[in-house]
């Protein structure tokens, strides 16, 4: 949100999954200035419930001129180490956890993506761009993850689920780029990198941390939009890493 407010001009809507949870980004939201908090709106949105998903369209078609330029689909779930996943094993592969995974890190993104895609529309026809100010184009961005690669995949951590669902979120993300492409919207997919997140901190070590491989999150937010604002059509569908590097399916 910090990158998007100084980078942008148009109001953000940032959607968590219940709002007044996180003290820091009230702090945060507090200590903007008028202007800059005023374009800022907060709305609670729970991923796998379509309803919410629903009411916050109908929300953005009154109070948001009926336009999305930038979807930013960011929901995830990883796990920890008292979780079920992510998994080392296969004896650990558990029905419940393997549904909440899917349901949050690949079927929520597309069905928000579905729902907001009238709202992304910047294109009637081949060459009529329906944008009059900012970018012709629309965009959406889902943070996906490299272990999510089948061809990067050769050994080492198992994370069975995890693995699982970001692999088909990027299906998604591919088949989608296709039909979204002919509305004027591109859609990509971005690992971020192992980034100091609440997400993450289970998984950190001292080592990594002292090798410089857990990104502190300004620096895995700006690279990531840096990635986006490079973004030519011939990207739509496809998985970059953070330095916008081309990560194989």
């Amino acid at each position: 949100m910090k990158q998007l407010l100084s980078r942008t001009k148009g109001r953000i809507l940032a959607c968590v999954l219940r709002p007044g949870s996180s003290p820091a980004l009230d702090s945060y939201l507090n200590g903007l200035e008028r202007d800059d908090r005023n374009r800022v709106c907060v709305r609670g949105l729970d991923v796998t419930d379509v309803g919410q998903i629903e009411a916050l369209k109908e929300e953005i078609e009154q109070s948001y001129d009926n336009r999305v330029d930038g979807l930013f689909n960011v929901a995830g779930v990883l796990g920890t180490k008292t979780t079920a996943g992510p998994e080392m094993n296969l004896k650990s592969i558990d029905q419940n956890w393997t549904e909440h995974q899917m349901a949050v890190n690949a079927i929520g993104p597309m069905l928000v993506t579905a729902k907001f895609a009238p709202l992304l529309k910047a294109r009637k026809g081949r060459s009529t761009y329906l944008r009059t100010s900012g970018s012709k184009e629309s965009i959406v961005v889902n943070l996906s993850a490299r272990v999510a690669s089948m061809s990067d995949n050769t050994g080492g951590l198992a994370w069975y689920t995890y693995r699982m669902s970001k692999a088909a979120l990027n299906a998604g993300v591919r088949a989608s780029s296709h039909e979204l492409r002919r509305q004027g919207t591109w859609t990509i997919a971005l690992y971020p990198g192992m980034t100091d997140t609440d997400m993450s901190k289970p998984f950190q070590s001292k080592m990594m941390k002292e090798k410089g491989l857990v990104f502190p999150v300004e620096f895995s937010v700006g690279r990531l939009l840096d990635v986006v604002e490079r973004m030519e059509e011939d990207n739509s569908g496809g998985l970059y890493d953070w330095a916008g590097q081309s990560i194989p399916f």
